[in-house]
C-alpha cells in the first residue's frame, strides 16, 4: 500500500522512483511490480462486481416499456424491417440495440406503441442488461483513469466507490437509453487520452491510444448530440499542454505545431469521420420506404426503395397543371377544398395537405390572360407575373387585407381561393421568384420555371410572400391542415416551394424527368435538418397526453434546467404507479454536495493564490493551515493538470447542456458532470491530505464512501421501484417530487376518513391519464390504488390500440389523416357550378346595367318634355310626390 513521503525524506534517499515521483509532484511511493498490479486488479474486480450487482438487480421490473425506452424500441423494429426513419438522436445506440436484439433471436415481431405497454417478445430485458453492463464499466474506467494520471489507489478507490453508490447513475444504467452509451464513450475517451500521455515514450502504444480517443469521441457524438461536450474536454487538455510546451524553452515552436496538427487529425477530424461512417452505415440498413415518408422532401422520399414518382414534364408553360409542395416544412401540398373559412373573408380555404388529392392541382395562367388551347406554347420565366387557378373549382389563389384565422398578426395576410373565370382581380397576381442554390432570389429573367429540383417563391402584388409554417387548423373546425398565409418580409426557411408534378397537353413530346437517387451526403444533410427540428417535424398520433405527475402538479417541472439539476435536489420521474411504486432519477446528495464544495474550494484557492502572488504577500500564521489543506496545489503542476482535467470536464458538461437541442435534453444528461465530478473529488481530497498520516487519509476517504452508501440506501427504492412509498415519506424526503402521486399511509387514510365526518367523497382523487393524443380525467378513491392502476392499464390499452388500428404506417406520424378526395366528375361539377354562378352574376350585372340605361333614357325623355313645357308656358309642371297632384310654378327668369 502506498504511503506519504515528505519532500525532506525523499531528498535523502537514492531511490530513483521516489525522486522521480517527487519531481512530478507525486507524494506516494508506488511499487512498479506484479504486487502493485495485483492490488489494482483485486480492487478493480471487487469494485466492478459490486457495481454490476447493484445495476443488474430486478431488470425485469417494470415489466413494461417506459417512456424513456419507447424511442429505442421503435428504432429497433424499423432497423429489423429496413424502413427509413427520422431518429430523435444519432443512430449508433439504435444500431447497437438492433444488433443485440438480433443476437438474442428477435426479428421485429412485436410493436410497442405506448409507455406502459407490457412486452412479451421484445428483448427489452436484454437491452437493459447491456446498459447495466456499460454503467458498471464506468467504475473500472474511472479507477484506471485516476491511476493513469499518477494518483494513488486510495484516490482511485474513492472515485470508483462514489460511482458505485451514485443513485442517478444506478437508475439510468437500468434502462435502455442513449445517455449511458454517451457517458461510456466519453469516459473511454478520457481514459484513452490519459493512457496516451502515460505512454508517450512508446510511439506505437501512444498512437493507438490517441486513435482510440478519436474513435471514442466520434462514437459519443453518434449516440446523442450531448456527446459533443466530450470534444472540448480533450481540447482544453490540448490547450493546457500546448501552453506548457510553449513556455518550456526546450520545445521548439515547430515541434509544438506538428504535435497539434496530429491532434487535429486524431481528435478533430477522426471523430467527424467516425460520425459520418456511422450515419452512412445507418442509411445502408434502412433503404426502404418507411413510416416517416410524409415528412421527407420529395427527392429523399422517392430515393427510397418502394416509393415511385410518376415522371413529370421538365418545363412549366402557361396552361400547365402543376402540384406545388412546400419545401420549408413537412406540411405537404398547396391545397384547396370546398370548405370555407369560418371568419375573416369566409372565402374558400387554402391550406397544406400531405396526401395525394385532386385538390392539390393548380393551372398556371398569365396575370392578364386566361390560357386556352388556341394559344401558342409559352414557358413561364423568372419574374413573370402569373395567376394560379385551382383546377377543381377554377378559383384563383388570392390574398387580401384580412388577417388569417391562426396567425392574426399584422405581417400576415389571409390566403384564399377566390373568384371565377369572369373576375379580374389584381389580388390574384403573383410574381415568380426562382431561387438559386444559395436560397436567394435569382435576377436572371431568362430562367425557365422547372419542376422537381427548382425552388421558388411567390411574391404577391401587395409585396407579401406565400408561406406556410407550423400552425394547424385543429378539430373541430379543421383537420389539422397546416396554415398558408402571405407574409411580409418572410424568411427563406418558410417561403420556398417546389413543383413536384407538371403536365401540359401540348408538351407530351418532351422527355419526362424524375428524381435521381439522392447521394449519401445529401441524405445525411437532410436527415440532420429534420432531426434539428424533430418536435416540429415528427408528430406521433400515439403520443400520450398529460402524465399523472404533470396533471396533479403542473408546476412540478416547469423550471427544469441544467442549473436546477446540478445545483439543487431535482428529480426526474421515469415511471410511477398509483400504488406507490415508482422510479425517479435522483442524484446522491453526498456526491452532489462534495462536488460543489470541491469546485468552490478550487476556485477559492486559485483566487487566493493569485491575490497573494500579485500583492507579494504571505498568509498570516493563523491561516497557514491552508497550505497543507490544498493551497499549495495551485502551484503544483502535477495536481494542477489532474484537477484541470476533471474541473473543466464538469464545467463543460454542466454549462454545455444549455447549447444542445432542448427537445432531447433531460436530467439524465447531467450524469456526465457527476461522473467527472467524482474524479475531481478524488484528486482534490488527495491533494488536500498529502501531509496527513495514511490512516487518517483512509478514514476520510472510506468514511466519505460510507456516507454515500447511507444516502444510497435511503433512496435506493427510487432506483429499483420495488417498494411502496407513501405520501408522508415523499414529503419528508425534501425532494422535488409531486407527492400527491403517492398513496397515503393506511393510518393517514384512516385519520382522513375520521376527520371528514359526513363529507361526501372525502377520499376521492382526480388525476389526468395520458391516452392516445389526449389526456382524460380519472377519479378513484384513495386506498384503492391497485384497482385504479389496473383500470388505467385497461383504458390505455383500449385507447392506444384503437388509434393504432386507424393510424398505421406513415399515417401515424403526420397530423393529417387522409379524407375522401374529390373525383374528376365531382371536380367537373364543382367547376361548372362556380362558372354558372359566375355567369348568373354577370347576367345579373348586365341586367342591372340595362335597367339603369332604360331608366336613364326615360329620365332623359322626361327632361326633354319639361324643357319643352318651359319653352311654351314659362312654368314647370311636376307631380307632388305625396299627393300625386300636378303643381305649377313660375319658371325662373
Amino acid at each position: 500500500m502506498s504511503f506519504v513521503r515528505s519532500r525532506k525524506i525523499s531528498e535523502k534517499t537514492d531511490d530513483p522512483f521516489i525522486k522521480e515521483s517527487v519531481m512530478k509532484g507525486v507524494a506516494y511511493k508506488e511499487t512498479p511490480s506484479w504486487i502493485s498490479s495485483m492490488h489494482d486488479q483485486i480492487r478493480l474486480t471487487v469494485l466492478t462486481s459490486l457495481g454490476l450487482y447493484l445495476r443488474s438487480m430486478k431488470l425485469g421490473y417494470p415489466a413494461y416499456v417506459t417512456d424513456l425506452e419507447i424511442e429505442i424500441t421503435k428504432q429497433v423494429n424499423w432497423y429489423m424491417a429496413g424502413k427509413f426513419f427520422i431518429g430523435k438522436f444519432p443512430p449508433l445506440v439504435g444500431i447497437i440495440c438492433s444488433g443485440l436484439s438480433r443476437i438474442v433471436g428477435y426479428y421485429g415481431t412485436e410493436s410497442l406503441n405506448y409507455a406502459g405497454q407490457p412486452f412479451v417478445e421484445f428483448p427489452l430485458v436484454a437491452l437493459r442488461r447491456f446498459s447495466a453492463l456499460l454503467g458498471a464499466s464506468l467504475i473500472p474506467i474511472m479507477y484506471m483513469t485516476i491511476r493513469g494520471l499518477g494518483h494513488s489507489r486510495a484516490a482511485a478507490t474513492l472515485a470508483a466507490g462514489l460511482l458505485i453508490f451514485e443513485n442517478g447513475l444506478i437508475t439510468q444504467s437500468r434502462y435502455a437509453t442513449p445517455e449511458v452509451y454517451v457517458l461510456f464513450f466519453s469516459a473511454m475517451a478520457t481514459l484513452s487520452w490519459t493512457y496516451m500521455h502515460k505512454n508517450q515514450s512508446q510511439v506505437i502504444q501512444s498512437t493507438i491510444w490517441q486513435l482510440i480517443t478519436g474513435a471514442s469521441l466520434g462514437c459519443a457524438v453518434s449516440c446523442k448530440w450531448t456527446g459533443m461536450l466530450a470534444l472540448p474536454m480533450i481540447w482544453v487538455s490540448i490547450a493546457f499542454e500546448t501552453y506548457n510546451k510553449l513556455c518550456d524553452k526546450r520545445n521548439t515552436v515547430k515541434s509544438v505545431i506538428k504535435q497539434n496538427a496530429i491532434y487535429l487529425l486524431t481528435v478533430g477530424l477522426l471523430p467527424l469521420v467516425i460520425y459520418g461512417l456511422i450515419f452512412s452505415f445507418h442509411l445502408a440498413l434502412i433503404p426502404s420506404a418507411g413510416d416517416h415518408d410524409l415528412l421527407l422532401s420529395s427527392h429523399l422520399k422517392y430515393s427510397l426503395v418502394g416509393n415511385v414518382l410518376e415522371p413529370s414534364q421538365p418545363n412549366i408553360a402557361y396552361g400547365s397543371q402543376i402540384v406545388i409542395k412546400h419545401a420549408g416544412t413537412a406540411g405537404g401540398y398547396l391545397h384547396s377544398h370546398q370548405k370555407r373559412f369560418s371568419g375573416g373573408s369566409t372565402q374558400q380555404e387554402v391550406t397544406l395537405y400531405p396526401h395525394v388529392d385532386l385538390g392539390n392541382v393548380w393551372t398556371v395562367h398569365k396575370a392578364n390572360q386566361i390560357w386556352n388551347a388556341s394559344l401558342p406554347i409559352e414557358f413561364v420565366n423568372n419574374k413573370d407575373s402569373i395567376r394560379l387557378e385551382h383546377y377543381p373549382s377554377t378559383r384563383k389563389l388570392h390574398s387580401h387585407d384580412h388577417r388569417p384565422q391562426l396567425s392574426a398578426r399584422k405581417e400576415h395576410n389571409e390566403v384564399t381561393a377566390y373568384g371565377d373565370r369572369y373576375i379580374q382581380d389584381s389580388h390574384d397576381f403573383w410574381t415568380l421568384n426562382i431561387l438559386t442554390d444559395e436560397n436567394r432570389p435569382s435576377k436572371d429573367t431568362t430562367l425557365t420555371w422547372k419542376s422537381l429540383n427548382q425552388r421558388f417563391r411567390l411574391v404577391h402584388a401587395r409585396g407579401c410572400v406565400l408561406i406556410s409554417h407550423h400552425a394547424y387548423y385543429g378539430p373541430p373546425t379543421g383537420e389539422n391542415h397546416q396554415e398558408v398565409t402571405c407574409m411580409a418580409s418572410a424568411g427563406t426557411h418558410i417561403s420556398p416551394w417546389i413543383v413536384e408534378s407538371s403536365y401540359h397537353d401540348q408538351l407530351d413530346k418532351m422527355v419526362p424527368i424524375s428524381y435521381e437517387k439522392m447521394s449519401t451526403w445529401g441524405m445525411i444533410k437532410e436527415l440532420h435538418q429534420l432531426m434539428k427540428t424533430y418536435p416540429d417535424v415528427v408528430y406521433d398520433r400515439l403520443s400520450a397526453g398529460a402524465t399523472v405527475e404533470g396533471a396533479t402538479n403542473p408546476r412540478s417541472n416547469m423550471d427544469d434546467n441544467p442549473n436546477k439539476w446540478f445545483l439543487k435536489r431535482a428529480t426526474l420521474r421515469l415511471w410511477n404507479e398509483l400504488a406507490g411504486y415508482s422510479s425517479h432519477l435522483v442524484i446522491n446528495p453526498i456526491v452532489q454536495r462534495v462536488i460543489l464544495m470541491s469546485m468552490a474550494t478550487c476556485i477559492g484557492f486559485l483566487g487566493l493564490n493569485a491575490f497573494l502572488v500579485q500583492r507579494q504577500l504571505k498568509l498570516p500564521y493563523y491561516l497557514s493551515w491552508l497550505y497543507p489543506a490544498g493551497l499549495h496545489v495551485v502551484s503544483n503542476e502535477f495536481y494542477t493538470r489532474s484537477i484541470l482535467v476533471f474541473y473543466s470536464a464538469v464545467l463543460i458538461q454542466f454549462t454545455g447542456l444549455r447549447f444542445t437541442p432542448s427537445f432531447d435534453l433531460s436530467m439524465s444528461d447531467i450524469l456526465s458532470s457527476m461522473y467527472f465530478g467524482t474524479g475531481l473529488i478524488a484528486t482534490m481530497l488527495e491533494s488536500g491530505t498529502l501531509r496527513l498520516p495514511a490512516l487518517y487519509r483512509r478514514i476520510l476517504f472510506y468514511g466519505l464512501i460510507g456516507l454515500s452508501v447511507v444516502k444510497f440506501s435511503h433512496l435506493s427504492h427510487l432506483a429499483y421501484g420495488g417498494k411502496t412509498w407513501y405520501r408522508h415519506e415523499c414529503e419528508a424526503s425534501g425532494l422535488d417530487i409531486d407527492c400527491l402521486a403517492f398513496p397515503p399511509h393506511p393510518q393517514e387514510l384512516a385519520n382522513m376518513l375520521e376527520n371528514s365526518g359526513i363529507t361526501k367523497d372525502s377520499t376521492q382523487m382526480t388525476i389526468y391519464i395520458g391516452l392516445a393524443g389526449m389526456s382524460q380525467p380519472f377519479r378513484y378513491n384513495q386506498g384503492q390504488e391497485v384497482e385504479a392502476d389496473q383500470h388505467i392499464a385497461i383504458l390505455k390499452k383500449a385507447s392506444f390500440h384503437q388509434e393504432a388500428n386507424v393510424a398505421k404506417g406513415p399515417l401515424r406520424y403526420h397530423r393529417v389523416l387522409p379524407t375522401p378526395g374529390i373525383t374528376p366528375e365531382e371536380a367537373a361539377l364543382w367547376a361548372q357550378d362556380v362558372t354558372e354562378k359566375g355567369m348568373e352574376r354577370v347576367l345579373a350585372q348586365d341586367l342591372q346595367e340595362v335597367q339603369a340605361l332604360a331608366a336613364a333614357a326615360v329620365a332623359h325623355e322626361e327632361k326633354k318634355k319639361i324643357e319643352a313645357q318651359i319653352g311654351q308656358t314659362g312654368t314647370i309642371r311636376f307631380l307632388d310626390q305625396k299627393n300625386q297632384l300636378p303643381i305649377l310654378q313660375p319658371a325662373a327668369p
